[in-house]
């Protein structure tokens, strides 16, 4: 992997660099150590899954290895973290020669899901402000809610391949299928391709959002999904996906789909976000905040 963390009760990590990693570390234990063997070793903490990791080449590269990465080191480091083994099993960095599917296995509760939880819970009102940017949907606070309500049905921080790095997007996965109809559409050429595809039945208004066509008299449900969720590492650069899935319902009929789109994770813009200092919520957020604590809230006593 190319990116590292020092805390394992914080989200937030760096890239991979050296002199970076001798700043923060002021060179000192718990992440400078000294093998049985007397060569030094250095550490972090793995930011998708908490467990301490190894860092390797940064002032002699092995052979056949072009820059510093890091690999997990599968047993406890005191001060620097525990080791969770089921969480390493799930983790994306744990084999990068695999791109892991989109079965919604659950792991059992622990330290990894309980902070999940509580970052989920704290930073609420940023997951729906990025996911809103992200999936060109205005997620109001009607929509909010329904997701949180169906995500704690699903226990979605059980989820097997939940990290503290994709938050957001398997907050959305883990939500199921819920109703878009009505609802502002952010993405111009998204909305422009719901329309192409039933021309006859939606529409947009004046303050675009997704509305029957003027002269649709059926019964009609749009919603939304998600689905092929991937996670693969490449050149120990992680990149996940997962497909948005739009269907519409005309009265009695089958719902079909209507739409399909990747949508790639973004790890550092909600790295950046979360850690944002002068990020101010505001009275909507705040309300998002609330409904996320008295939802998600309780379920922390189960972790």
């Amino acid at each position: 992997m190319n990116v590292y963390k020092l805390d394992v009760k914080k989200q937030g990590y760096w890239a991979l660099d050296k002199d970076d990693y001798e700043q923060r570390t002021a060179r000192r234990s718990p992440w400078y150590k000294v093998s049985d063997s007397g060569s030094p070793r250095y550490f972090a903490v793995c930011p998708a899954c908490n467990n301490p990791i190894q860092i390797i080449g940064f002032y002699r590269l092995p052979a056949n290895v072009s820059a510093p990465y890091a690999k997990h080191y599968n047993t406890a480091l005191p001060g620097v973290g525990f080791y969770d083994r089921e969480a390493y099993e799930h983790c994306p960095y744990a084999d990068k020669t695999k791109s892991s599917g989109s079965d919604k296995g659950k792991r059992s509760p622990g330290a990894l899901s309980r902070l999940i939880l509580q970052l989920l819970i704290e930073h609420f009102d940023k997951v729906i402000w990025l996911l809103s940017k992200t999936i060109g949907i205005r997620i109001d606070e009607k929509l909010a809610v329904s997701m949180l309500r169906q995500y704690a049905r699903e226990e979605g921080w059980l989820y097997s391949r939940a990290t503290l790095m994709n938050i957001p997007w398997i907050f959305a996965y883990m939500a199921d299928w819920q109703d878009i109809f009505y609802k502002k559409m952010e993405n111009k050429e998204m909305a422009q391709a719901l329309i192409n595809a039933e021309p006859r039945r939606l529409s947009l208004n004046e303050n675009d959002y997704l509305v029957k066509a003027p002269a649709c008299t059926e019964f009609l449900t749009v919603g939304a999904y998600y689905t092929c969720h991937t996670a693969s590492v490449t050149n120990d650069i992680l990149s996940e996906t997962m497909d948005l899935v739009v269907t519409i319902r005309c009265g009695y009929e089958n719902p079909r789909e209507i739409y399909r789109r990747e949508i790639d994770f973004d790890f550092n813009y909600f790295n950046n976000i979360v850690n944002f200092s002068e990020w101010n919520s505001s009275a909507a957020g705040q309300r998002l905040l609330k409904h996320a604590a008295e939802i998600l809230g309780p379920h922390l006593l189960n972790q």
